[in-house]
């Protein structure tokens, strides 16, 4: 599987949580091994958005609790970046070194669906920050000896049957078949207004009307969520697919793919074709 076919497949929805807030403290962080919980509410409902709300909310600012993503049988939610450490291990060890994946646990989850799409969610994880596997996946109960990720310690064989699973997709995962560029130039960027990217950093844009182009590369075109080599690939565009310029930085252009006049990330213009 490709890592654009496995991002598509996580559905993933960053949903932060605001900076300043006391549960982000905005610490950088370097991960070594991925810490797996259940979130431990068996509530009607409580599935990876209601978790993302709640991290939020006043409780979890109280509480300083927060990890980076929630995961249910429908989507995964990224509550943190997964540079910067949350509050989720028990232990200043435990934060201080691993990303934190919290598992749904409500009634209405297909349970298989959601494991299978931690398992994924893991792997490409681990394949990013060079997570060494399985011995890199760690329980919350090996930081703080809470009975965490409790559904799969309750289940006979589960935490084994669930790092083979994250193996097993790991050696699955390839590379994005299409172009990367590295800019070889400097380029003025003299305008005051700013933009967000995807990740929540401001550029510096270079204003320009609303402009309709399709991806021009055979192999297709990745989707990146800053302007640049060093932001996550996002998507991959497939050759011919039509989008709209919202604005320029440099060499790049963020571009709209759903009609609404928002960015949804930025490609290489050098790959964009004028309709």
């Amino acid at each position: 599987m490709q890592l654009d076919e496995a991002f598509a497949e996580l559905k993933l929805v960053q949903d932060f949580i605001p900076t300043g807030n006391s549960n982000r403290p905005g610490t950088k962080l370097i991960p070594r091994f991925i810490t797996i919980h259940n979130t431990d509410n068996s509530s009607p409902g409580a599935n990876a958005a209601a978790h993302a709300k709640y991290q939020k909310g006043q409780d979890a600012r109280n509480r300083r609790v927060s990890w980076h993503f929630t995961v249910d049988d429908k989507s995964v939610y990224q509550s943190l970046p997964t540079n910067e450490i949350g509050w989720h291990a028990g232990t200043s060890q435990g934060n201080a070194s691993s990303i934190g994946i919290e598992v749904c646990m409500h009634p209405e989850m297909d349970k298989i669906s959601a494991y299978k799409k931690a398992a994924l969610l893991v792997a490409i994880m681990a394949r990013r920050f060079g997570v060494t596997l399985p011995n890199g996946v760690v329980q919350h109960h090996d930081w703080s000896a809470k009975h965490c990720p409790r559904v799969l310690r309750d289940t006979p064989g589960g935490w084994e049957k669930f790092l083979q699973s994250v193996t097993e997709a790991a050696a699955a995962l390839q590379e994005v078949a299409a172009p990367d560029i590295i800019a070889l130039h400097d380029h003025d960027h003299d305008h005051d207004q700013s933009i967000m990217n995807v990740n929540g950093s401001a550029v510096r844009p270079s204003s320009i009307p609303i402009d309709h182009y399709v991806v021009n590369s055979r192999h297709g075109l990745r989707l990146r969520a800053g302007p640049g080599t060093d932001f996550d690939i996002i998507s991959s565009l497939p050759f011919g697919a039509p989008v709209s310029v919202v604005s320029r930085f440099g060499d790049w252009s963020m571009v709209d793919l759903s009609g609404d006049s928002a960015g949804d990330g930025f490609v290489h213009s050098a790959f964009l074709k004028t309709v």
